[in-house]
């Protein structure tokens, strides 16, 4: 996962928790039941978390590119 899946993937976690939060505390609010709460957290949780930590192919859009390998000094002072 690049940085940018890095930052997909939380703004992606934040959003579905909120989301599930709020809507169970509206629902659950009118219903008079927490259990309704805790139960639309939890499906917003599991849903993020089978979104979120998986490495899909979505996150990995902006590969880092690396330096390319610097010769170890040492090998070409014994060579030397």
């Amino acid at each position: 996962m690049d940085y940018e899946g890095q930052k997909l993937a939380e703004l992606i976690f934040y959003i579905i928790i909120l989301t599930f939060g709020c809507i169970g505390w509206v629902i659950g609010y009118f219903q008079e039941d927490f259990t309704v709460v805790f139960q639309a957290w939890l499906a917003g949780v599991v849903l993020s978390v089978i979104l979120c930590v998986p490495d899909w192919p979505f996150y990995n859009r902006h590969p880092i590119k690396w330096l390319e390998s610097v010769p170890d000094r040492r090998q070409h002072a014994k060579s030397s």
